[in-house]
């Protein structure tokens, strides 16, 4: 009854809003799809469509409005191009009816972004798709934290979210990927509240990390533990004062696994990262679940790209896997690829690839400009510092995918996307900012940071100059 009543004081007052206001129905969108209400209430609303009327009701009155889907931007090009080579990928696809149900679902992942771009025009706004992203996945996160914090790390996520992050590896994955996000939201709250428990919210905010850190744990998640070491050491190397920011950390993660250890079958786990090929091919289903499998799928889509230059079809990897198997299934039937880089590569072909490594490439350049209009003094301190923490916010978040992303087929979960989306409203927003800076500064304090995170969020250049701001 509770999860009822919290998503309907959600859900109805959002819906008028969004008939109202094509803004607030990019939120209810992004809350919708992220935070899965239909997955978490007892009762089935799945056969009212509500995505996809809500998607409508955002395009719809966003057009009405003035405001068409941005299609300037080198990351929303790059895309709508990504969509143009799933449809081009058609004409050499294994199963053309799989592709067309999937180049459905990226065409409209492609328009949300597009549309996000569109309608997160300035800072306020862009910090809510932000809060409202990260914060959709951190709330069943922090949750499942918790439960592991209570119960001495003896709770063990085998299963993950619906949707793009299902099982275990994914979800050890979407988690690390809003992390970094999650300290953004924190560190920014003052652009979209001000109020007299300014303090509690921001520590509550803070809060959420240390407890998506123990889902992370909770997952047993080798590849989880790549993408969040990934995370960390570029959030680090982020920052001006690296060894310092190292040192904190270390004395951080000290202390809280002093409280709750580290369960010993999860380091035994871990252990296996540097001993995978000493699996055993006598025993077919430790072999089919071993890393040292993937490398075979690997190859195996790597034969696909070379016999199919177009792709296999997006999503296809798994119907064409038999035909390319040159082991004859001893590692199974109609299995993953388990790399999402590779996945492109097999399902979009070279094409596709070459697009979703520039997307990557051109995301992390746009965050270092992002980086260096930060510094402009002419910006009042809390716009150069949302500048800066979501560009190194959204930098480590890539960072992460990017390795974790190469153990997982998770190339199409909207989270990946929606980050690319980010990056383009958010160098837009600089370059606004950059052509016409708010002279007045304005009497806003500089946020309170706890003690754990201010190694590892506070002493970049820009970052220090904006605190000695009066």
């Amino acid at each position: 009854m509770l999860r009822s009543l919290l998503v309907l004081a959600v859900l109805v007052p959002g819906f008028f809003a969004a008939l109202m206001d094509g803004y607030a129905g990019l939120l209810m969108y992004l809350w919708f799809a992220l935070f899965r209400p239909q997955d978490w209430l007892w009762i089935d609303i799945t056969s009212l469509r509500l995505s996809m009327v809500l998607g409508i009701i955002m395009v719809g009155r966003s057009l009405l409005s003035g405001v068409a889907p941005n299609v300037t931007h080198p990351l929303t090009i790059g895309v709508s191009l990504m969509v143009l080579s799933s449809i081009i990928t058609q004409t050499s696809a294994v199963r053309p009816d799989i592709g067309w149900i999937w180049i459905d679902f990226l065409f409209r992942l492609a328009l949300s972004c597009m549309m996000l771009v569109a309608l997160a025009r300035d800072a306020k706004k862009l910090y809510g798709v932000l809060a409202v992203i990260c914060l959709s996945l951190g709330f069943h996160a922090a949750k499942a934290g918790l439960a592991f914090i209570l119960t001495a790390g003896g709770t063990r996520f085998d299963d993950g979210l619906s949707g793009s992050f299902v099982d275990n590896n994914g979800y050890a994955l979407g988690t690390v990927m809003i992390l970094p996000m999650l300290l953004v939201t924190a560190q920014n709250i003052e652009l979209v509240y001000d109020g007299k428990y300014l303090k509690w919210v921001r520590r509550g905010l803070y809060a959420t990390v240390p407890l998506c850190i123990f889902t992370v744990l909770g997952t047993y998640s080798r590849g989880g533990f790549l993408a969040f070491t990934a995370a960390l050491l570029t959030f680090i190397m982020l920052q001006r004062r690296r060894f310092t920011a190292l040192a904190g950390l270390l004395a951080f993660f000290t202390i809280v696994l002093a409280v709750v250890p580290l369960p010993q079958k999860y380091v035994d786990r871990l252990s296996t990262i540097r001993t995978y090929d000493q699996a055993d091919d006598e025993d077919p289903e430790g072999a089919r679940e071993s890393a040292k499998s993937r490398t075979h799928f690997w190859q195996v889509g790597i034969a696909m790209a070379m016999s199919k230059p177009l792709g296999v079809g997006i999503k296809q990897y798994e119907a064409a896997y038999d035909r390319y198997d040159f082991l004859h299934g001893k590692y199974g039937h109609k299995r993953a690829i388990h790399s999402a880089h590779l996945q492109v590569l097999a399902e979009l072909g070279f094409v596709g690839a070459f697009l979703w490594l520039a997307m990557f490439a051109c995301a992390f350049f746009a965050c270092m400009r992002v980086r260096a209009r930060a510094g402009d003094e002419r910006l009042r301190p809390p716009l150069r510092r949302f500048l800066l923490t979501a560009a190194n916010g959204l930098m480590a978040s890539m960072a992460g995918f990017i390795i974790g992303g190469a153990f997982l087929s998770l190339a199409y979960n909207e989270l990946t996307w929606l980050t690319f989306a980010i990056v383009a409203a958010l160098d837009r927003l600089s370059v606004q900012l950059a052509l016409e800076p708010e002279a007045e500064p304005a009497e806003v304090a500089i946020p309170e940071v706890p003690l754990a995170f201010r190694a590892v969020g506070s002493y970049s250049p820009a970052f220090r100059a904006i605190q000695r701001q009066p």
